[in-house]
């Protein structure tokens, strides 16, 4: 039975081959560490865990900003922290929309095709 520091390089290995890069630095990490002989179970789980999973929930959320085309736009999501501060270009669309006129004048809004 392996122990200590082999065992820990072979479960670093093993989860960058399962494609857990942020769980094995950060598994490789807290066994450096001096808490890691005291912490209790579910919190050594949850410091494992969470930085694993904010980068997928992270690159998650850019490839589907990215595939709505919002990245790097005047309507970036980022910068609409508050009603009051969101632009949408072009100017007065917004009032121009809530008439609903382009519908009685046989105005196409033109879709982009959702990508779920």
């Amino acid at each position: 039975m392996l122990t200590g520091i082999n065992l820990m390089n072979i479960l670093v290995d093993e989860l960058n081959d399962l494609g857990l890069p942020n769980m094995a630095a950060t598994l490789d990490t807290l066994y450096r560490s001096e808490k890691f002989l005291n912490m209790d179970r579910l919190t050594l789980i949850s410091e494992l865990i969470e930085p694993e999973y904010r980068d997928k929930i992270s690159k998650r959320i850019n490839n589907r900003l990215r595939s709505s085309r919002l990245i790097g736009c005047p309507q970036e999501l980022c910068k609409c922290i508050d009603s009051k501060h969101r632009e949408y270009l072009p100017s007065g669309i917004t009032e121009v929309l809530s008439t609903m006129d382009f519908i009685l004048n046989g105005l196409k809004i033109p879709l982009q095709k959702q990508v779920v």
